[in-house]
C-alpha cells in the first residue's frame, strides 16, 4: 500500500470514528485534533487534501453552506462491500 493510500485510509478511518462517536459532520480540524492527541500529527493542508480525495472518491460530501463534511451513502456501500 502506498504512503498516499495509507494516509487517505487513516484519515477516512478517523472520520468514521468521529461519526461513530456521534459527530454528524466533520471538518479537517477535527481530524487534525485527533491526530495530535494520538501523537501522529499531519499538516493541515495534508488532511484537507485527503478530504478532497475522499470527496472525489464519493465517500465524503461537503455541505456548501457550512463547509462541514459528512459520509455519503456511497461510503456505507463501500464499507459493506469490503
Amino acid at each position: 500500500m502506498s504512503i498516499e493510500l495509507r494516509r487517505t485510509e487513516l484519515v477516512y478511518s478517523l472520520i468514521r470514528e468521529l461519526v461513530a462517536d456521534g459527530k454528524a459532520h466533520v471538518r479537517p480540524g477535527d481530524v487534525n485534533a485527533l491526530l495530535r492527541e494520538r501523537n501522529a500529527p499531519l499538516g493541515t493542508w495534508e488532511v484537507r487534501a485527503e478530504f478532497t480525495r475522499l470527496e472525489q472518491d464519493g465517500r465524503l460530501a461537503c455541505h456548501a453552506e457550512t463547509g462541514d463534511f459528512y459520509l455519503t451513502e456511497n461510503a456505507s456501500l463501500q464499507d459493506a462491500a469490503g
